[in-house]
C-alpha cells in the first residue's frame, strides 16, 4: 500500500467514525423531538431549530477559517444548489415534527430511517443510472426487513401504517433522500460547512414563512426552560454538528454510502426509547436491529466495474 493510498484510507476511516457518531446523535434526537413536540406548534419549533443552527454555524465558520482548519470556498453554483436544498431541509423538518406529534418516537424513527436509504438508492438509480451490486441489493433488502421487524409491522393494518404521523414520516424519508442527492451536487461547488450554512439559512427563511402566524420572534419567552434545553441540543448538536458531518460524508463518500449509515439511527432510536420511555424490546425488534446493522455493512461493499 502506497503512502497516498494509506492516507486516503485513514481519512475515509475518520469520516466513517464521525458519520457513525453523527448517526448515534440523530437517533437520540427522536427522544428530544418527542419531548418538545407538544410544547409548541411544529412550525415554530422547526423555525427555532434551524435558525439556531445558522447562528451556531457562524462562529464555526469563523474559527475554521481563522485557524486554517478548512479552506472555505463558495461559488454562484453553490448558492443556486443551496436554495432547493434549504427548501427540502425546511420541508423535512416540518414533516419530522408533524409526525412526532402523533407517532411513537421509536417506531416513527424506524419508519423514516429504514426507508430513507432505499429511496436514496432508488433515486440514484433512476436519475443517475448508478449501478447496484448484488451485495448492495441484498443490503437494501436486509434494511427493509430489519425495519419491518423493528416496527413489528404485523401488529398494524395497512390503514394504521399510513395514517397520521406515519404518513408524515414516509414523506420525510422521501424528502431527505432528495435533499441528500441535491447536497451531493451542491458540495461540488463549495466546502461542506459553507454549503450547510447556506442551506440552513434558506431553510430558516422558508420556515419563518410557515411560522409567521404564530409570531415566533415575539413569543420566545412563552416556552419553558425544558423546551429550550432540548431545542439547543436539537439545533446545535444535531443539526449544526451531526447533520453537517452527514453532508461532509455525502461529499466524500457519496450519497448512497452516506445514506446507508442511516440504518444505524433506528437501532439507536429504539434503544433510547426503551430506556427513556419504557417501550418493550421484543426478540423481533432485536433481530431487526441486527438486520439493519448488517445492511450497513453490505451497502458499503464496493461495486465492481463490469467487464466488457
Amino acid at each position: 500500500m502506497t503512502t497516498t493510498t494509506a492516507e486516503a484510507s485513514s481519512r475515509e476511516t475518520s469520516i466513517i467514525i464521525a458519520l457513525i457518531s453523527a448517526m448515534l446523535v440523530w437517533g437520540s434526537s427522536w427522544i428530544s423531538g418527542k419531548i418538545i413536540a407538544d410544547m409548541a406548534p411544529s412550525q415554530v419549533t422547526v423555525f427555532y431549530r434551524i435558525a439556531l443552527a445558522v447562528i451556531s454555524m457562524l462562529p464555526t465558520l469563523y474559527f475554521m477559517q481563522k485557524l486554517k482548519l478548512i479552506s472555505l470556498r463558495c461559488s454562484y453554483q453553490a448558492i443556486i444548489w443551496s436554495l432547493p436544498a434549504g427548501a427540502f431541509m425546511a420541508m423535512y423538518n416540518q414533516l419530522f415534527f408533524m409526525g412526532l406529534v402523533d407517532g411513537l418516537p421509536g417506531k416513527g424513527g424506524m419508519l423514516v430511517t429504514t426507508t430513507n436509504p432505499v429511496f436514496t438508492f432508488l433515486l440514484s438509480f433512476l436519475l443517475f443510472r448508478m449501478a447496484l451490486s448484488t451485495k448492495q441489493i441484498l443490503g437494501l433488502v436486509f434494511g427493509l426487513v430489519g425495519g419491518l421487524l423493528m416496527i413489528e409491522v404485523w401488529r398494524f393494518n395497512y390503514g394504521e401504517i399510513f395514517a397520521s404521523g406515519n404518513a408524515f414520516f414516509l414523506l420525510a424519508s422521501i424528502t431527505w433522500a432528495a435533499l441528500t442527492l441535491i447536497s451531493k451536487q451542491g458540495t461540488r461547488f463549495s466546502d461542506f460547512l459553507t454549503f450547510s450554512t447556506l442551506m440552513y439559512l434558506w431553510a430558516t427563511i422558508i420556515s419563518y414563512i410557515f411560522a409567521y402566524e404564530f409570531n415566533p420572534l415575539s413569543s420566545i419567552t412563552n416556552y419553558s426552560s425544558t423546551y429550550w434545553y432540548h431545542m439547543l441540543y436539537l439545533s446545535i448538536v444535531v443539526v449544526s454538528i451531526a447533520t453537517s458531518i452527514f453532508f461532509l460524508a455525502t461529499q466524500k463518500l457519496g450519497a448512497n454510502r452516506s445514506s446507508s449509515f442511516i440504518f444505524i439511527v433506528p437501532v439507536t432510536a429504539m434503544g433510547l426509547s426503551v430506556w427513556y420511555f419504557g417501550e418493550q424490546l421484543s426478540l423481533a425488534v432485536s433481530l431487526g436491529g441486527a438486520f439493519a446493522l448488517c445492511a450497513v455493512y453490505l451497502l458499503n461493499q464496493p461495486v465492481k466495474p463490469s467487464s466488457e
